[in-house]
């Protein structure tokens, strides 16, 4: 089903409409998704693949083609002719995708919008000069030199982030947030800010679960999550807090204090005797807010298991806090 006028599929739906639309002669537009070709082809661009037509791909193309590793679409940019292939690698990807058939090519990407303005993406002789570039491994190193600003702007700011002088400054003068429940828009957002290659589907609502954001000039900048779920062994039963979030620039601000309290005030109005949260225990920052809502750490025997799995497999272990509900902090 299609909402709002416009049919959202995963990757390999993609790849079956552009099989499907190229075949009959047509191009297709289609919203992409992740970082692989930035600068210069963003996430949420959206593109114009016109099929090949029996012509070959030209070096400095960007094309659609399907990947050998795992037979999904991917569209990146020709950097050289291979034998009776062709060399293909994201403008932003350490490794080239390897040479690939020109049968796999399905289409060449001939526009880009974003936003609803078109933009230049490097065609012609830009696009030969950038894939002589990638070829040669420097495209990376400019995109590492030009990001450098960037970067040491986002160190300071992490670093600001950390003192109280920042905080308390922040606070007095920063934007106003406010904190509402999620609607589905907002659940759209928050999936597209931290699941960038992943599709959103709209699944029926859970009575179960309350999400909230926090929104600054109309836009995300936080998101929690309460579930209430009737005790059954699983150790996650009753009310338990789950994907604090913050937007990096937003943080130090008092976001997160604020949106942890929502969680409290409404488990308390819930009648709920405690409200458990679990997090990684790496995670400093979020353990010494949670500390200094009245959070303490107890240990749930039937997760232990599971978190030390889990710590085998990714090196990172979670902890569980509690807070009792019958007291004020």
């Amino acid at each position: 089903m299609s909402y709002g006028g416009e049919l959202r599929l995963s990757n390999l739906g993609q790849l079956s409409m552009l099989e499907g639309v190229t075949a009959r002669g047509a191009s297709l537009h289609t919203t992409v998704r992740g970082y692989s070709m930035a600068p210069f082809i963003r996430d949420e661009d959206v593109v114009t693949i016109a099929p090949m037509k029996g012509s070959p791909p030209r070096v400095g193309d960007v094309v659609a083609f399907v990947k050998a590793e795992c037979g999904k679409l991917a569209v990146h940019r020709v950097v050289a002719g291979e034998g009776t292939g062709w060399l293909i690698r994201g403008d932003n990807c350490p490794e080239p995708d390897g040479v690939v058939a020109t049968e796999k090519i399905i289409g060449r990407v001939v526009a880009v919008e974003r936003k609803g303005r078109r933009v230049r993406f490097g065609t012609g002789s830009a696009g030969a000069c950038i894939a002589a570039l990638s070829r040669r491994g420097l495209l990376g190193r400019i995109h590492a030199v030009a990001f450098l600003p960037r970067r040491a702007a986002g160190f300071a700011l992490r670093h600001a982030q950390g003192l109280s002088v920042y905080r308390k400054a922040g606070r007095r003068a920063a934007l106003a947030f406010e904190i509402a429940e999620a609607i589905e828009a907002d659940l759209e957002a928050v999936h597209r800010l931290y699941n960038v290659q992943v599709p959103y589907r709209r699944s029926p609502p859970d009575p179960l679960v309350t999400n909230w954001v926090a929104k600054v000039d109309g836009r995300v900048a936080g998101f929690v999550q309460l579930t209430t779920r009737p005790e059954e062994g699983s150790g996650w039963g009753g009310h338990w807090l789950f994907s604090l979030m913050v937007q990096p620039r937003f943080r130090g601000l008092g976001i997160g204090e604020a949106l942890t309290r929502q969680v409290v005030d409404r488990s308390v109005a819930g009648g709920a005797p405690d409200l458990r949260l679990a997090v990684f225990e790496d995670n400093f920052g979020a353990i010494a807010l949670y500390a200094k809502l009245g959070f303490d750490r107890v240990t749930v025997e039937v997760l232990e298991p599971g978190f030390v799995r889990e710590k085998a497999e990714t090196g990172r272990r979670r902890i569980v806090m509690r807070r009792d509900l019958g007291r004020n902090v």
